[in-house]
């Protein structure tokens, strides 16, 4: 990359100076990079297209679910997937047709069963007996015959956080082979059921490929075990989980490429016989977005140094969840450093953003930068403390900004109460 840098010693947004933004709409705001996000979009198809892989892409929603950012991905050529009626909701509104969507979870409702089914979509990931027999019922009624994924639980460790962690035995998500074989083999007992293959899904932020190649593995033995059973599908989903660098976002991540090719290199050559079908998410949009907050101030407590910023949990809370690491810079160059946590303004202990940290040196009214916030913090970002949402900027191909998302009114939010 990078579209974030220092240009005589101000952090910019591709030609925008982030203290431009920040007077303009407040802080905290998160700050995308439209550039950055077409550039991970081409990698990501590049590194497919090298292998020669023709898969079946489809956007995991959940990662950054702003209108303008799927209409963006929608003009890429991708699906998307989605895990509930809100987001069914949205990808209709963003234009997405029945063929375009794929629908995963573990809990879908007859409501969100019977709106897909009357959308036509492409597949359900089917996750458990009650689901698939709610859906053959719903199915039924509406003399429809729906396209089905088994989600396989493998039980293979993604080597990732736990909380993030799909594939295990213990996880919620997924069947265990011997209840995917069943299904398979009784496929005549769900006549409204079009049993097309197997979806799985071990984990996010996976930054290996050996979890990718033990999927890929796991599942040449297995669909050539069901093969000799006489038992033949069409379709593999792989799901994601493809990881980023969240230590140095603003580096040239091009190392990415050869990452997904060897992946892709490897699915060609164990499953090339099968519709492969692949739902990156993180990958396309974390390091194309920044969470831009203002520093309220400093403080010493028993030694301890702490940044406090206008930012907090409520805008980000992977670190709170996942001790996850996301870098922090000043919007000026070559700042002094010093070892401290940042902190935001909510009640709980928690509520930190990095910890024990060679911090630039921060004065009250500076802004501060986190790194890779476009991927898990505006989709996941809440009004505990009755904070309001955060605006969402972007910068686009042309440098001019647009406003995605309009601050939260308290008006608004308390509208909400009868």
């Amino acid at each position: 990359m990078t579209h974030f840098d220092y240009r005589d010693g101000e952090l910019f947004a591709e030609d925008v100076p982030l203290s431009r933004i920040a007077e303009a709409v407040g802080t905290p705001v998160y700050v995308y990079s439209e550039t950055a996000l077409t550039d991970a979009y081409r990698r990501f198809a590049g590194a497919l297209a090298e292998a020669g892989l023709d898969a079946r892409v489809c956007y995991a929603m959940k990662a950054n679910s702003n209108p303008n950012i799927l209409k963006l991905v929608k003009s890429y050529g991708l699906g998307v997937d989605i895990v509930s009626e809100g987001e069914f909701k949205l990808a209709q509104h963003c234009k997405f047709d029945g063929s375009e969507i794929n629908f995963a979870g573990v809990g879908k409702t007859i409501e969100e069963l019977d709106l897909a089914l009357e959308l036509d979509i492409d597949h359900f990931n089917v996750e458990s007996r009650f689901e698939l027999e709610l859906l053959e019922k719903r199915a039924s009624i509406a003399g429809k015959k729906a396209a089905v994924l088994l989600r396989l639980n493998p039980d293979i460790d993604p080597q990732t956080h736990p909380h993030i962690s799909t594939g295990l035995k213990q996880n919620k998500f997924g069947m265990s082979p011997e209840k995917v074989r069943h299904f398979l083999t009784h496929a005549e007992s769900y006549p409204h059921i079009q049993f097309d293959g197997i979806h799985c899904h071990i984990g996010s932020q996976i930054v290996q490929p050996q979890p990718f190649y033990d999927l890929i593995d796991y599942l040449d033995q297995f669909t050539s075990s069901l093969r000799a059973e006489g038992i033949e599908f069409s379709h593999i989903d792989l799901g994601g989980g493809f990881g980023v660098n969240y230590e140095d976002p603003f580096e040239d991540i091009l190392e990415t490429t050869p990452f997904l090719e060897s992946i892709a290199n490897r699915a060609l050559e164990k499953l090339g016989e099968y519709q492969l079908h692949i739902q990156p998410g993180r990958v396309l949009v974390a390091n194309a977005g920044i969470l831009l907050a203002r520093v309220l101030g400093n403080k010493e407590n028993g030694g301890h140094q702490f940044v406090i910023i206008d930012g907090a949990t409520t805008d980000l809370i992977r670190p709170a969840m996942y001790d996850a690491y996301h870098a922090v810079y000043s919007h000026l160059e070559d700042r002094p450093t010093h070892m401290g946590d940042v902190v935001g303004p909510v009640c709980e202990s928690s509520d930190a953003l990095a910890r024990n940290r060679e911090l630039p040196e921060f004065e009250k009214d500076d802004l501060m930068i986190i790194g890779s916030a476009g991927a898990y913090a505006s989709s996941m970002g809440s009004t505990y403390n009755m904070r309001p949402l955060s605006p969402e900027i972007m910068v686009g191909l042309s440098g001019a900004t647009q406003l995605l998302r309009k601050r939260q009114s308290f008006d608004e939010m308390i509208s909400l109460y009868p």
